[in-house]
């Protein structure tokens, strides 16, 4: 059955414009919004942001105004200040836009991303074989590589669950996005001077592998249960090579068509950091190929490889040299806390 835009709700979640603690390009939504019309024309819209926004000059077909949970506090700094995100406020935007679709394909689209093609389609449908091991999403979901880790400040790192885009059947879309809210972390008074947060004195998880977490616990026995950034404890790589080969579609974004602001493109050591340590898509065609389908011709993946872990040769130990110190400090800091 050829998929139609008709067949589409994109969902645009997010504010629309520049807050204290997250600046947006200039326009951006206008542009998102006008970047869906054009590539998918047909294609039902949905906007789902929050009060006080001013909507002046956005096109959409239908508005979700969502009572904003405020950010969700991941832990404290030294001097006892909380750290604050906003995934609590990305799932409720995100799940009240997705309770409005009707059709059968969804894209979960931030309002500060755009457009620029429709590969995503293809994509979504371009590979079919499954895996038992894993299996969680009906079909698969396009998702991007940005921010999508293999390597973080020199060391391996599982289940970075890239935010930014998805696109696949609206059941799928829904049960990743269907979760549990986060409670704050609680403030421990005894351990003032130190870096509070999960798995200290270790870095914590990252927002990307909480969402993995999540997705993941609603539908095994055994939690997941990451300790840490760092955590590849039980065959959690080997693990996190499964869950993105036999659920999603591993695409950069001018494969899949979708454009990201400006912070996230301007400079050549952000380009050079995110190819040298993200997962590229040759690198998910193999663990697909090694998973699913060992049928999957390798065309054109050798030299793609090759340029990837040559900078991953150049990049990864400088980037482990450059964390030590940093590791260290936070360790002893830790350690002098709890002892006082």
């Amino acid at each position: 059955m050829t998929m139609q835009n008709s067949d589409i709700t994109v969902v645009v979640q997010g504010p629309v414009q520049s807050l204290p603690e997250r600046l947006q390009d200039e326009g951006i939504t206008q542009r998102c919004l006008n970047s869906v019309r054009n590539h998918l024309p047909g294609a039902r819209v949905v906007l789902s942001t929050w009060a006080d926004q001013d909507l002046g000059g956005l096109e959409f077909d239908e508005l979700v105004i969502n009572e904003d949970p405020g950010p969700n506090i991941i832990g404290y700094g030294r001097n006892g200040e909380p750290r604050k995100e906003n995934t609590n406020r990305q799932i409720i935007s995100t799940m009240g836009g997705l309770r409005r679709v009707t059709t059968r394909y969804a894209m979960k689209l931030r309002a500060d991303n755009y457009l620029t093609g429709t590969g995503f389609k293809e994509l979504q449908q371009q590979y079919t074989a499954r895996c038992d091991e894993f299996r969680i999403l009906k079909e698969r979901v396009v998702i991007t590589n940005t921010l999508l880790r293999r390597y973080y400040r020199g060391y391996r790192v599982a289940f970075f669950l890239s935010d930014f885009f998805n696109f696949g059947l609206t059941e799928d879309v829904i049960n990743i996005w269907d979760l549990p809210l986060l409670t704050d972390f609680p403030f421990d008074p005894g351990l003032k001077g130190a870096m509070q947060h999960r798995g200290a004195p270790a870095r914590t998880t990252d927002v990307d592998q909480v969402l993995a977490e999540l997705l993941i616990d609603k539908h095994r026995e055994k939690p997941l249960n990451l300790q840490n950034i760092f955590d590849t404890s039980d065959g959690k790589l080997r693990q996190s090579d499964i869950f993105f080969a036999n659920n999603f579609v591993v695409a950069t974004p001018e494969e899949i068509g979708f454009g990201l602001p400006l912070k996230f493109t301007e400079g050549r050591q952000a380009k050079f950091s995110s190819m040298a340590t993200c997962l590229a898509r040759p690198e998910w065609q193999c663990h697909y190929r090694k998973y699913c389908d060992p049928e999957l011709p390798a065309d054109g993946e050798f030299m793609s490889l090759v340029k990837t872990r040559l900078m991953r040769f150049a990049f990864v130990p400088l980037k482990w040299l450059e964390y030590q110190p940093r590791s260290l400090r936070d360790r002893l800091r830790y350690r002098r806390a709890k002892r006082s």
